[in-house]
């Protein structure tokens, strides 16, 4: 049995149009720090900005999940931007071509599927993560309340 892991970290992408982030590399290093530290024998690979291509994280996620044998743990974590059609934006995406320069969400739920691992477990700390393939609970739209917390104030935290 083998426990890898895939940390992914950007802060800033290639494009001038896409927004840089503060805290997406800090994050990726400090989860796989943690697994490290944790895990006697954890194999760990770490991709922040520059270093985190299309090419190379999905060399390193695809290629993980593919050569995973049956008693194989593999921990997936991704910190950065999620595009609108439910891609992953790596460090070479393009405002001007996201269909084609990000990762896209149903091909990691393929490979999900596909993987012979006994546990994968991924971390999605980006936007539009949702996209992700799962089974999730689809209700209605409800309107909110502005008084959602009226009663909750007690002494200290009184309303003015």
């Amino acid at each position: 049995m083998s426990i890898k892991g895939i940390f992914v970290g950007i802060n800033k992408q290639l494009d001038p149009n896409i927004s840089e982030l503060t805290g997406a590399v800090r994050d990726a290093r400090a989860l796989n720090a943690l697994f490290l530290d944790s895990v006697p024998g954890f194999g760990a690979k770490l991709l922040v900005d520059e270093d985190a291509t299309k090419d190379s994280v999905s060399e390193s996620i695809f290629g993980t999940l593919a050569s995973a044998m049956d008693d194989d743990i593999i921990v997936i974590s991704f910190a950065g931007h999620g595009s609108p059609d439910g891609g992953i934006a790596v460090y070479d995406t393009l405002c001007s071509d996201l269909s084609g320069t990000t990762l896209s969400m149903a091909e990691l739920g393929d490979a999900f599927k596909a993987t012979r691992a006994r546990a994968v477990l991924c971390i999605l700390d980006c936007c539009f993560s949702g996209h992700a393939p799962a089974r999730v609970l689809e209700v209605p739209a409800q309107p909110r309340s502005a008084f959602a917390l009226e009663g909750v104030a007690g002494a200290a935290r009184q309303t003015r």
